[in-house]
């Protein structure tokens, strides 16, 4: 019975399997790019709900350093920024984020933001 089965399993794998012609990949494509407005309203969404801004007008000019925020919390709202976006900012970057403005900047140059 074993025997058996290992030969069907055997004939199995002569399935010759041929591709889609129809699949398509497109990686340079802008289609799925998150608009300007949607990044904004997400990032002043993620600042706004932080502690130590609550309460405070948070814009797209406003900067860290406006919202007395110190590099801490701004680390905490990068963080809280990258899993609103599925995203990781490497530590050289985030180190360059100084602003609201900046990440809207960041998170729309990158492609693979959701």
């Amino acid at each position: 019975m074993l025997s058996r089965a290992i030969r069907s399993f055997s004939s199995v794998q002569r399935v010759n399997y041929k591709p889609s012609v129809f699949a398509v990949r497109s990686y340079s494509s802008d289609a799925h790019r998150l608009s300007e407005k949607e990044v904004s309203e997400r990032v002043i969404d993620v600042i706004s709900k932080y502690d130590k801004c609550a309460g405070k007008a948070v814009a797209p000019t406003s900067t860290f350093k406006e919202l007395d925020l110190d590099s801490l919390d701004s680390a905490d709202i990068l963080v809280a920024v990258e899993e609103e976006f599925s995203i990781e900012i490497p530590d050289e970057e985030a180190d360059r984020i100084n602003s609201v403005k900046e990440t809207i900047s960041y998170i729309r140059k990158t492609p693979t933001a959701k």
